[in-house]
This record gives C-alpha cells, structure tokens and sequence, in this order.
C-alpha cells in the first residue's frame, strides 16, 4: 500500500510565473521531482505523522511538509483520511506554529463528536512532541484511531542528550557511592589522637643512633597565625589553590592531573590529592584509608577528605596540616622545620625562608637544603613564582625574595653532615620509602634497625679519603664509591657515597650510573658456563672488528681461566657470541642488574651504564654459591606508636623483618658459582687484580677500567668471611690517567682495616 502524497504543487509551464506562496517556496525547498513524481528529498529533516486505524492495521506514514492538514474521516474535506466509525466527517486539524523558535505542529480538536485524548484526558489542542501519541476518540475503545507525532532532534542533538543523561546517571551513581563512603568513615570528632614522632635510625649493634637530629619532642602550635603570614599562603600556592572553596577533594584538579598524566604517556606523573587528602591520610592512615598506593586508598582518602572538610573549619584543617606536614630529616610540622633549617620560629621567617621550607614538601629528603641547597632554591623560586601569579604577594616582593641570600641553620647542618654514616642514612630513607611507600614512610613514629658495621663504615670512609688524599693528583680522580655487603645474607655492612659529604651529599655508590669496564664480564663468563660451555675451552686471541687481540700481542688461544683473570676483551667478545649476547642480558637481569643493557658487544666491554650498589649485588651472589639477595640496609622496622612498653623497643611492634620479607632467590646454579669464584681467584693470584690479596686471607675478584681511564672499579670478596666490597674510582665528570690496579690496591689497604 502506498503512503498517502502530500498535495503537489503545480507543474512547471511556459507562462511567466506568479510570485510563490511562503508554503509552495517551502514545498520546493523540501521535495523534487522524480519521473514525474514530487518525492521528498532524502537530505531535508521531515516530521512524520503517523496513523493507525486499529491496533491490527499497519500504519500509514504522513511526510508533513505543509503548514495545516485536515484530519477526517471525509475523503473530499480532508488531507489524511481515516476512515473509521469513531472519527468524524471533519475531525481535527494540524496547523504548524511558526511563532516558536523551532516551529512545530499543534494538534486542534474540530468539534469532532468523540475528540482527541492523550492519556485518557480529552483535549481542545495540544502541541505535538516527537514520538507522541493522540487517540481519534475515547482510547477504552478498541475501534479508536490512533495518530502517533515523529519529528526526532537532529543526530548531534540525540547525542548530547543520550550524552547528558550518561553523564547524569554516572554522576548520581558517585554521588550516591561517596555519601555511603562518607558514612563509612570513622567519627572526626574529637579528632582520632596521632603523634607526629621520630624516625629512630640505629646502627647494627642496636645502639648508636645515626639520625643526627634531636626531633623526640614534636612540638605543635595552637592558632594558624602562629605560622606568620608566609607559610599558609605558601602551602595553598604549592599544594592545593582551590582550599578555601573546595569540599576535600578537587575535581578540577584530579581532571588536569589525568591529562596531564595521559599526554606524558607516564613520563610526568602528576598527583592531585589536596591539603585536606593529606591530613586525612595522616589521621586515618591506620585506620580506615590505609597505606597502600592504590585505588581504593585514594577512594577511602576522598571520602574522608570529605567528611573532614564538613566537620571542621578550613583554618583548623590547614592548622593540623602544617603542624603535621613531613619536612625531612625526620622532622614533622613547620614549627620544627623552621627550627632545624633555619633556627627561628615559624612566625619570623622571610619570605625566601617561609617559600624554601614549602619546597620541601614533594620530596623532603631530595630537595633539602641541607643537602642539595641549588635544588632547593630551584623549588622556592617555583613557589614564590606561583605566589605571584595568585596575587597572594606582588611581583615585586617574588623578585625581592629570589635574589635574598638563604642563609641556613649552620650548626644543625654541621650536625647532619657530621653523622657518623651520612651516605648511609640518606640511603635508609631512600629504602624506607621503597619498603613502606612514600605516605607510610612520612607518618614517622619508627624505630629502623639497620645493618650498618659502624668500624667498618669508619675504615671504608677513611680508605677511600686516604686514596684520593694520596693517588688522587698522580692519577687524576678526585672521586670515588665503596659498598659492602654480608654475602651470606645481602646485608650492606657499609656504604661510602663519595669523599667529602659537607662537600657534596650526592651518593655515587647508591645513585650513580658509570661503566663497569671488565667487571661486566661476570655475566659473560657466567652465562658460557651456565649453558654449558666448558671454563678450560679456548677462544682465539686474534683480534676482531673494532676489538684489539691478547695483550701479548701473539694470536694463539687462551681458555677461559686465563682470559678471565688477564680481562682479555677480544676472548670476552668471541664468548658472548658463542653463547648468545642475549643470554649475557638475562644473566645480567639473574643477578640483579636492573639497568638498560644493549646486547651488543659494547655491553660485554662494560660499555653500558650500571649502579655500584647492584654490581656489589651480583657479586655477592657468586660468592654465595648463586644464591641472590637484594642488598639492603634496614635490618628491622618497629612501630614506635604501638609499643607494650615505650621504654623496651623490644615491645613495639614490628612492621617489617627482613630476614621474613626477603628471602634469598637460588639466581644460578651452585656448580656454575663455583666455577666462577674459581676464576675470580685466578684474578687476584696471577691476573690483573694482584694488588687486592691480603695477609687475612683469600681474595678473589675482578678488575674493570673504562676508555680512557674514566672509571676504575675492583669487586673483590673474602669468601671465608663473606665479605664483598666494591670500589669505583674516578671523577663526577672527565677521565683519570690511572688503571683498574689502583682501585684493587685501595680494595686491599681497605681491606686489611675491616678484617683485622
């Protein structure tokens, strides 16, 4: 059955044409001809009238391009004929309504016996609305005509709206999940009792303290003026602008965060947690929001973040937020960070001060001024820039501020660096915070028991001293890194960061990445060996592409004994290849190497940067006949806060036992160990490394220099002892004239002072 037409405008003729009607212009605009037939055309948006006699009749579909229609049952009266008993001759009509500013079609009763009705209501006229629908008479009655209104919105339009009503229901349903979640927290008032309290380092035999600064009576202030007129201004500036307005948690902040973090495609991680967060983390940590880096801690930290904010004035919020705010050394709060750092109360620092001490807060043991002051003043520019751009100070004040002089708190600073292992404690908290997480790590109220041999840190520093004291000109370094570790269990029994720590508080031995040399070929030798290529094979000395032959001179072959012990590099390169440059990686990665390495034989050579601490690592783990473990510092973590008896630390309880937590891991077979440490012998006995052998007894290792002298390493070990040490040598940046045999002499004069 075709679709009723709508009436056709006349046909075109030759005889001038009369002005067009405002309807017959539309029509024309609407349709085109096709065949002879007026079609509507498919890219013009239509309403549609819908029409359906019965419940069992099809529908019949009505284009509405004109502006009135006549709806009826009589076929010469009217436009859309519906011939049943309950319409009348003329029954209703629909006339478009211009005056809107999108027009539309109302629907207007013609005294119609039995009317029109939505919803069982009769009316006189309704406006018609996409997808309505109106009964031709009393809808209770089965023969009632039925006229159903289809104009649908533009497809942008649905998808705003279908986008709207998303947007809505995952709003409301966050809504609804953060009010139960708010629920949930536990009650703010009074405030769960906490106590900001020391980070307690102690050296191995339990007793020496190696924090340098006296922080066990944590002070507090009791108003927000206390602070001065810097600090608070500061804090909002750094840590979150929207405080005063915002209810916990900003929104707007978490959406930058996300992009920002999605751009850098996590090369630059941007957090987004407010003031409120924190001290919500700090309160309830232990409690409800926890202390894991997770999503679910975040979630319980907004919701508490939430309910703080609705339980307490903004001020006192912030009042425990800067009393409580971790600012290194083991410090909490800005009363005693402006103390420690500066020696004045909170209240009489400058402007420089107040922005320096702010700086602080995203990484207090990197950023301190006690240990890397340019870094510091970096951080305090970027406070006091902000500061300006917020209008919180003027331009003016910010350039007055950048070009004050920071002077520091000279006798606390002389205390720090006079530690007794300075290198070592930075390296603790380093530790702690891969341990506990970055937020646990900051809660303080910790007793740390570390593995620290306080003579042997004492003849570690002094060696290295001495060494430069004394070979540093003839040779030309100024620098150097010394490690050492218990093998039997991966303890690290001292570490030296570099000569002088008031001089440069930079840990080489933890932090630096340098060229191993020929101490890389470790990993070569041990992954030929662990794939079965026998030690007494012999490789050529003939020299390769872009590698020189023996340091005789002659060709010949040598096995891999004395390859070894001579760090004959052409003999290292034709054994990666027989054995696979690739499995040299996975060896590499086996015993803890966790550097980029490229499989190549520049990497064979030590060509590939390393970390100091790792080498000594791997090392340790041949000794320990292939057993790895990680080396580490901290023995014990207590809970000071959670103690049977605050005078027995014995009492408190333990957080985290590394004796529990680390296990060893079996990296290599004992046999291919063995073979290794074998070699390593050869090294010191007859080798390159014959400087390093002391009277105490055995000594085995490897010596590694770099092009052109740059760096000079010697691992070495005394099995009988289970002592590992491994020494670098050389310059922050330039080269040396000297050779891997002056690292093996400092190992041994080192030595011979640790084993006495």
């Amino acid at each position: 059955m075709k679709s009723p037409q709508s009436p056709q405008p006349p046909q075109p003729s030759s005889k001038p044409k009369p002005p067009q009607s405002k309807l017959m212009t539309q029509i024309h605009q609407l349709t085109q001809v096709v065949n002879g037939v007026l079609k509507i055309n498919p890219k013009e948006h239509v309403p549609k009238l819908e029409v359906r006699r019965s419940q069992k009749d099809k529908p019949e579909i009505y284009d509405l391009v004109g502006d009135r229609y006549i709806l009826g049952r009589s076929t010469g009266k009217c436009d859309i004929v519906v011939q049943t008993p309950l319409v009348s001759q003329v029954h209703a009509q629909l006339v478009r309504d211009r005056t809107q500013k999108k027009s539309q079609f109302i629907l207007q009763d013609r005294d119609s016996t039995n009317g029109i009705y939505r919803n069982k209501q009769r009316l006189k006229s309704v406006p018609l609305r996409h997808k309505m629908t109106i009964t031709l008479g009393p809808p209770e009655l089965v023969e009632a005509a039925t006229i159903r209104y289809l104009d649908p919105p533009p497809w942008y339009i649905r998808t705003l709206q279908y986008t709207g009503i998303g947007i809505g229901a995952i709003a409301g349903t966050i809504v609804l999940a953060i009010a139960f979640e708010v629920n949930r927290v536990p009650d703010l008032k009074p405030l769960p009792v906490t106590q900001q309290g020391p980070v307690e380092v102690l050296a191995g035999d339990g007793l020496k303290r190696l924090d340098p600064t006296d922080i066990a009576n944590h002070t507090e202030y009791a108003n927000l003026g206390e602070f001065g007129q810097f600090i608070p201004k500061a804090v909002i500036a750094s840590e979150d602008t929207s405080f005063y307005w915002n209810i916990g948690v900003d929104p707007i902040g978490v959406a930058r965060a996300i992009v920002t973090n999605v751009r850098s495609r996590g090369e630059r991680l941007e957090g987004a947690s407010t003031i409120t967060q924190q001290l919500s983390r700090n309160l309830l940590g232990k409690t409800y929001v926890g202390t894991d880096d997770s999503a679910g801690r975040k979630w319980r930290e907004a919701a508490a973040a939430i309910k703080l904010t609705f339980t307490y004035h903004k001020d006192e919020i912030l009042r425990l937020y800067l009393n409580r705010a971790y600012t290194g050394n083991g410090v909490y709060g800005f009363k005693d960070a402006a103390k420690l750092y500066f020696g004045k109360e909170a209240s009489e620092l400058t402007l420089s001060e107040a922005a320096t001490l702010v700086g602080l807060l995203p990484s207090p043991e990197t950023i301190n001024p006690f240990k890397n002051k340019n870094l510091a003043i970096e951080y305090r520019d970027r406070i006091l820039n902000r500061m300006a751009e917020l209008g919180m100070i003027t331009d003016k004040d910010a350039e007055r501020a950048r070009r004050s002089v920071l002077i520091l708190n000279e006798s606390a600073k002389t205390k720090l660096q006079g530690s007794v292992a300075p290198y070592y404690y930075s390296y603790v908290f380093e530790e702690l915070q891969d341990i506990l997480g970055d937020n646990f790590a900051r809660e303080g109220n910790l007793i740390v028991e570390t593995n620290l041999d306080i003579d042997m840190q004492k003849a570690s520093d002094d060696s290295l001293r001495n060494a430069v004291a004394r070979d540093g000109s003839s040779y030309g370094f100024s620098q150097g890194a010394i490690v050492t570790l218990n093998a039997s269990n991966g303890s690290l029994l001292a570490m030296t960061g570099g000569v002088d720590y008031k001089a440069s508080q930079f840990n080489r031995a933890a932090q630096a990445l340098r060229q191993p040399g020929s101490t890389f070929k470790l990993f070569t030798y041990a992954a030929a060996v662990d794939r079965g290529i026998s030690p007494s094979s012999t490789y050529s000395c003939n020299a390769l592409a872009g590698v020189a032959g023996c340091h005789n001179g002659g060709s010949g072959a040598i096995d891999m004994y004395r390859g070894f012990a001579l760090s004959e590099n052409v003999v290292a390169v034709r054994i990666a290849d027989a054995t696979g440059f690739d499995n040299v990686v996975k060896m590499a990665r086996t015993l803890g190497i966790t550097a980029k390495l490229d499989a190549t034989s520049n990497m064979v050579l030590g060509g590939n940067e390393v970390k100091i601490l790792e080498m000594a690592g791997a090392y340790a783990t041949v000794v320990n006949e292939g057993k790895y473990n990680k080396p580490h510092a901290i023995k014990r973590i207590l809970d000071s806060a959670d103690c049977q008896n605050p005078k027995d630390r014995q009492t408190c309880r333990v957080i985290f036992d590394a004796s529990t937590f680390l296990k060893p891991r079996q990296a290599i077979d004992a046999g291919v160990a063995s073979t290794m440490v074998d070699m390593m012998r050869g090294v010191v006995q007859y080798g390159t490394g014959r400087s390093a052998a002391i009277p105490q007894g055995t000594v085995v290792g490897k010596t590694g220099t770099t092009d052109e002298g740059r760096d000079l390493w010697f691992i070495g070990a005394v099995p009988r002892r289970n002592l590992v040490a491994a020494i670098w040598l050389g310059n922050d940046e330039g080269v040396t004239n000297g050779s891997s045999a002056v690292a093996a002499q400092v190992w041994g004069d080192y030595m011979r002072l640790a084993v006495r």
